[in-house]
């Protein structure tokens, strides 16, 4: 037995020491755990809430259908005695207001809502305008007892310098109050690039999280364009995590709204020609929203927004913090789209300007057209161009078509003389016509089918003219001062000649112009040169197709209509040349005897499609085989077989047996 001295501890006293250092410790760790993190994270949840709440409510709001006066934009920007901030670069011009540092008036200073050249582009338009567009950047706080900045905050200029330009950036400041200050500074670059550098230092004695936002708000339909928009999407889009999302007006304002979440990304309203879009830091989480508000019964009253909120940013007590976002606001010129997305990691900037589903075609050419257009400086030269370059291409699609027509021009006196033989009975006739076509290796069906082949080419087309900006307002010459609208000239008052202006209300495929008469006359010399068809509701279809096209291409563009014009010239000369080369007569302004025979022939009738019968027969080829090949390979073994009869013998003939081809057996079983 041991005795303990009066400096010596217990070892039970030890063990107890122990047992409850462990216990206080994992105590206090379950209570860390399953107490005090779930409060704190309900917190931080219901503080995201109320602020995502605050995010949507404080973002422009509804529109009040009368609820305020509505102005012209200059006196809008005016009507409010409030101190603005210039804006002046190469490229742009307008004012930052200083209640809200709203970013609400940005004008084009490079291009004109109409050829005269008199009224400038406007971007963004104030909230009490006609056309209210603007974009807003700000901090949201995460505690509803700490005052952010709102639209309606009057931040104090503190910088000397009250014009932002390249070389001049101007700093906002604004204090809540509450030991927080805020601070805001505008930079631009030379062409249509915005930052907005945002600042906050909390004084306040306790860490405080802000979420950074920015936002691009309109309310309303765009102003509308007498350019008609082609095709191409106008309307909120947004790139976000590799992919491009585009909702209508019209379909936001019956779903109501969409989020994504992603790192990377950018999100905006775009107009045919022009982009304002909110580019955060590519590098955080953020999350992209698309809204639409009080547009259900009535877009034009509808707030369409979309905006981007970064992750929650925790600013300690004597810290700051900063976050930078980006607005591009201009014009959709594909090369500076491009150059932004690789000078600023921005992720496919550039897709804002639509190519449309055949973008690996509509690419090439809108490259091919400014290569031209930088050659010779005129982009109607370069459409020109275009066109030789595309009839080139498909020269041996067009080759064959235009020989298929040649054959058929060359048999017309036999088609019509099995016409004149066998008009009374409708199976003869096709069964002969296509025996002939077979003997005389020509093929309806032939001439069709590299026509088909080339109308993506003319869809694609027509997608560069309707969206690139380049020929908006680009001359040609004459009369064509905007390749991008439709021809100026009318057959309505005889294209200038009666004095007198075309009225509003007559629609524009009513309105023919000299380019469209032009169209016209080369697409009806191509029809001349061209077989009819057999039927006659088909040959009627066939000679009323090129005033369907006049009337339908009325409206368009004048450069579509120019390419058109030009590329079917280009048609009518090939095959002429092909025909001529070919022993075929040409009759272009005069019908010859046996082409008037012809069309009276079709028009009594019967109708009849050979060219059905052939592709008939095509296709039982390519799935059963061609018998009459398999029986004229096989007659000369069946020859060498077959003994030689001896002389002066008599030749006894086996009676026939009914026989079927291999492609009835097989389409009985």
């Amino acid at each position: 037995m041991h005795g303990h001295g009066p400096n010596q501890q217990n070892p039970e006293d030890m063990r107890n020491l122990i047992i409850f250092v462990l216990l206080s410790l994992v105590l206090w760790l379950g209570y860390d755990h399953f107490v005090m993190k779930p409060k704190e994270q309900a917190l931080k949840a219901a503080q995201a809430q109320n602020a995502q709440i605050r995010m949507s409510e404080g973002f422009g709001g509804t529109m009040s259908v009368g609820a305020k006066k509505k102005f012209e934009r200059a006196e809008a920007l005016n009507v409010e005695n409030v101190e603005r901030i210039e804006v002046a670069n190469g490229e742009l011009s307008g004012s930052i207001s200083t209640k809200g540092a709203r970013l609400d008036d940005l004008l084009l200073k490079n291009y004109y809502k109409t050829l005269e050249h008199k009224v400038p582009v406007d971007l963004l338009s104030p909230v009490n305008s006609f056309h209210p567009h603007y974009t807003e950047m700000g901090w949201i706080s995460a505690d509803s007892k700490i005052i952010a900045p709102s639209k309606n905050t009057q931040w104090q200029l503190a910088s000397t310098n009250k014009t932002l330009s390249p070389d001049a950036p101007v700093t906002l400041r604004w204090d809540n109050g509450q030991g927080v200050r805020f601070i805001k500074e505008f930079s631009i670059d030379d062409k249509f690039m915005i930052s907005v550098k945002q600042s906050i230092q909390n004084d306040t004695g306790k860490e405080l999280r802000f979420f950074p936002y920015g936002l691009v708000s309109r309310h309303g339909m765009p102003e509308k364009d007498k350019v008609r928009a082609g095709g191409v999407y106008e309307g909120p889009l947004g790139y976000i995590n590799k992919d491009l999302h585009e909702f209508s007006f019209a379909k936001l304002a019956k779903k109501g709204g969409q989020e994504f979440s992603g790192a990377q990304g950018w999100i905006g309203m775009s107009q045919k020609y022009w982009l304002v879009a909110m580019i955060p830091d590519q590098n955080n989480l953020h999350s992209f929203r698309f809204t639409s508000k009080g547009g259900a019964l009535d877009l034009e009253k509808a707030v369409t927004q979309v905006d981007v909120r970064g992750e929650a940013i925790a600013i300690s007590s004597g810290q700051a913090a900063t976050y930078t976002m980006h607005v591009f606001a201009g014009a959709k010129v594909v090369k500076d789209l491009s150059a932004y997305s690789d000078s600023m990691g921005i992720s496919h900037l550039e897709l804002a300007v639509d190519f449309g589903l055949l973008y690996f075609l509509t690419k090439p050419l809108y490259w091919l057209m400014n290569f031209f257009y930088g050659l010779v400086g005129n982009m109607g030269v370069a459409i020109i161009m275009i066109t030789i370059v595309v009839r080139l291409v498909v020269f041996p699609l067009a080759n064959t078509s235009y020989r298929s027509f040649a054959g058929l021009r060359k048999i017309a006196p036999k088609m019509a003389e099995l016409r004149e033989k066998y008009g009374d009975d409708k199976a003869k006739l096709q069964e002969e016509m296509v025996k002939l076509y077979s003997t005389e290796k020509v093929n309806p069906m032939a001439g069709c089918l590299p026509i088909i082949i080339q109308m993506p080419i003319f869809f694609a087309i027509f997608r560069v003219i309707s969206m690139a900006i380049e020929t908006r307002h680009a001359p040609f010459v004459g009369w064509i001062d905007d390749l991008s609208a439709k021809d100026p000239t009318s057959i309505i008052n005889l294209f200038g000649l009666l004095p007198y202006d075309v009225p509003d209300f007559i629609p524009g495929f009513f309105n023919i112009g000299l380019w469209s008469i032009a169209m016209l006359f080369f697409m009806i010399m191509q029809q001349r040169l061209s077989p009819p068809p057999q039927d006659p509701t088909q040959k009627t279809m066939f000679a009323i197709m090129p005033f369907f096209f006049v009337f339908l291409l009325a409206s368009f563009p004048s450069g579509l209509v120019i390419y058109f014009t030009f590329s079917n010239a280009l048609g009518v000369l090939q095959q002429y040349i092909i025909m001529r080369m070919m022993g075929v007569e040409v009759h272009l302004f005069k019908r010859s005897k046996a082409e008037k025979e012809m069309s009276d022939a079709i028009d009594k009738g019967p109708k009849i499609h050979p060219e059905l019968e052939i592709i008939e027969h095509e296709v039982e080829d390519a799935l059963f085989g061609d018998d009459d090949a398999e029986e004229q390979a096989e007659a000369p073994k069946k020859a060498e077989k077959k003994p030689a009869a001896k002389k002066g013998a008599v030749k006894k003939s086996a009676p026939k047996k009914k026989t079927t081809s291999k492609k009835d057996d097989k389409k009985k079983d």
